[in-house]
């Protein structure tokens, strides 16, 4: 007779998604923000990861990854308390709607998800307590916590760009120049159109956080350049998609310019300035 444990074991062996948590490994996390650590500020820090400021560290579960049926949790890490609810959440980017709602489980633990109506409500994880130890959290459907599912960092990285893109400091080329951030034209004397195109499709039209906007240049095909300063974020914006953002940005260039290709990039190496792109929930 096969046990649960060598169910488990048998399971683990197979790269499955099983996960529903999204960037679980806390020791070695996917942090595009650059936080500094998972509570380092009220909002989302390491990807996913949302903190209230004070006490309670969630990650919520999009609809469209939960099914009705009995979930179970686990993690590492001594002196953590954990909870859940499945709520519609009205306001993006902002964690859950609510603190109240919650139930405790504990690690190892089990609790049953009945929404009704499947793909409905988000499925909302919650931890207080010591968070420094918090790592290799795990949910997944069934009854016996299984070993830790280590998915590819690519594949990670994948998942967590459906809810937030970060341009930056990771786009240097070797010259010392910073590198593309969106491919375009001169449509008049002082108008570079241009689109970003996305690694991955976002969850839902993505929203535009900038740490600064006065570190780009306008590149041209004849190598001359055009430097850029005070880029209004909502100039930047323009025509977003899930898959494509497309922006304006008025600038200094010369008539000869006019109706050429042309690029906007970091004007060097230094990169203060970053582009985010959330779409988190």
């Amino acid at each position: 007779m096969t046990t649960a444990a060598e169910l488990a074991s048998y399971a683990s062996s197979f790269p499955s998604f099983r996960n529903r948590i999204i960037n679980g490994n806390l020791i070695n996390p996917i942090n595009q923000r650059g936080a500094g650590s998972i509570t380092a500020s009220t909002g989302y820090t390491y990807d996913r990861w949302y903190y209230d400021g004070s006490t309670y560290l969630y990650q919520g579960i999009e609809d469209k990854n939960v099914n009705n049926g009995t979930y179970v949790i686990s993690w590492v890490g001594a002196g953590i308390n954990a909870a859940w609810k499945v709520s519609t959440d009205t306001t993006a980017n902002n964690g859950p709607d609510a603190t109240t709602g919650f139930t405790s489980v504990s690690n190892g633990g089990t609790f049953t998800v009945n929404e009704g109506t499947e793909y409905s409500k988000h499925l909302w994880i919650r931890f207080d307590g010591t968070l420094a130890n918090l790592d290799k959290v795990q949910v997944e459907e069934g009854t016996v916590a299984t070993p830790f599912e280590h998915r590819p960092i690519g594949t990670e990285l994948a998942l967590c760009q459906r809810y937030a893109i970060m341009f930056g400091n990771n786009t240097v080329d070797s010259t010392g120049d910073g590198g593309n951030l969106a491919v375009g034209w001169i449509d008049t004397i002082d108008k570079f159109s241009g689109m970003i195109f996305l690694p991955t499709t976002m969850r839902e039209r993505p929203a535009l956080n900038a740490s600064g906007t006065n570190n780009f240049e306008i590149a041209y095909t004849d190598l001359n350049i055009s430097t850029v300063s005070g880029v209004n974020i909502s100039q930047i914006l323009g025509l977003t998609t899930k898959n494509l953002v497309f922006l304006t940005i008025s600038s200094g260039q010369t008539n000869q310019h006019r109706n050429q290709p042309a690029s906007l990039r970091y004007a060097d190496n230094s990169l203060t300035d970053t582009f985010l792109l959330e779409s988190e929930l």
